[in-house]
């Protein structure tokens, strides 16, 4: 303790010494995309009365698997808190350790010139100066003991430092700690929500499922499906042919057979084949993949759709240019908007079982003007 006040007053003694171009670029594609979210909202209107008409368990199922789609996003963007707050927790603790570490060095250094100057004593440069029998010498000298005293001057100046940012961090870990502490509470409790609104969801499935009953039932719904999925992609294909695409945009055409599959996983069956026993046909490819995974833009591209729809249940489709489109369904949530551009490999949703399915799965196509397209002519693996 007495060396560390020595110091402290030895310190405090020491110191107290002396508008862009293409504005109207993005002015025209605000408008077109204002006009695109109107057409889609309208239509999604449409949809929803036909379908509120078609039995309230799908209505129902909508609901409730929108909110699950909401909460997941939630959730994903809450653990993505907590693991960044962790990590600026964990560098904090570093620091602060690095810091204690590089105080005690410090401190001892200081010890040693405070002894050494102690000993030198009040009176040793006066001595030095009168007993120095050359000029070069006397220069030699003076030199060293001004290196040694701004040597000395700069360690406590670095000393201080040391101090006045431990100081500061501390409260910044404890204020971390206690945005940790709150993110993993709203986790929690978000999680228990998510708990009630699955259980929902089974209610409202077993509800849907003694609604469809029998085969023709559901091969009218499959097909009632297709319908509103093409009346969807026509509508888009009409309010996104006027839309203005990047200059540096690489047209879609160039990456046929070059671009990744959008999920990983084992494909459930082959385009064109036939839908169980029925008459209807696979216009995708159907992934089996975990249940949260990622699920990733194929190509750089617009999203011109992301919402729930009937049989494909949380959607999200991106416009490529040139009358490509690619659509990824049954997805658990969506992380992107009408609107917002993507690049090729973005995370774009998390895949799920929305839209009634049982099991976890990515639904994928390609269209070329609103046909269906081989998506394994363009994926490769």
């Amino acid at each position: 303790m007495r060396g560390h006040w020595l110091i402290i007053t030895v310190l405090s003694a020491l110191l107290s010494s002396p508008l862009p171009a293409g504005a109207d670029d993005n002015s025209d594609r605000r408008a077109q995309l204002k006009a695109l979210k109107a057409r889609i909202s309208s239509l999604q209107n449409e949809l929803n009365s036909k379908r509120e008409q078609r039995g309230s368990a799908q209505k129902a199922l909508r609901e409730v698997e929108t909110q699950l789609g909401k909460l997941q996003r939630k959730l994903r963007d809450t653990n993505a808190a907590i693991n960044n707050q962790q990590q600026q927790l964990r560098s904090l603790e570093q620091r602060k350790l690095s810091l204690r570490d590089q105080q005690r060095k410090q401190q001892r250094l200081i010890e040693q010139q405070i002894l050494a100057a102690y000993q030198l004593g009040q009176e040793k440069k006066l001595k030095m100066l009168l007993n120095q029998e050359s000029p070069d010498k006397l220069s030699r000298a003076l030199v060293y003991y001004d290196y040694f005293n701004k040597a000395r001057d700069q360690e406590i100046k670095s000393y201080l430092g040391t101090i006045s940012e431990l100081d500061a961090i501390s409260p910044a870990i404890e204020k971390k700690t206690a945005e940790l502490s709150a993110n993993r509470d709203k986790l929690n409790e978000q999680k228990s929500v998510l708990a009630a609104k699955q259980r929902e969801r089974e209610h409202t499935l077993a509800a849907l499922d003694k609604q469809i009953g029998s085969r023709g039932e559901n091969l009218k719904a499959m097909q009632a499906e297709q319908d509103d999925l093409l009346k969807l992609l026509n509508a888009i294909e009409e309010e996104v042919a006027n839309i203005s695409l990047p200059e540096s945009y690489s047209p879609f055409n160039t990456r046929r057979g070059k671009m990744s599959w959008p999920a990983t996983g084992k494909h459930l069956n082959r385009f064109g084949s036939k839908r169980g026993d029925s008459s209807l046909t696979w216009n995708g490819i159907e992934i089996s993949a975990n249940r949260g995974s990622e699920v990733k833009a194929i190509h750089h591209g617009r999203v011109v759709f992301a919402d729930w729809l009937r049989g494909a249940g949380l959607l999200i489709i991106l416009d490529h240019g040139d009358g490509y489109m690619s659509l990824y369904g049954h997805n658990e949530s969506l992380l992107f908007e009408t609107g917002d551009w993507v690049k090729a490999g973005d995370a774009i949703a998390t895949v799920g079982n929305s839209g009634g399915r049982s099991t976890a799965s990515l639904y994928f196509e390609i269209r070329k003007n609103g046909q269906p397209t081989n998506p394994s002519r363009w994926c490769r693996g």
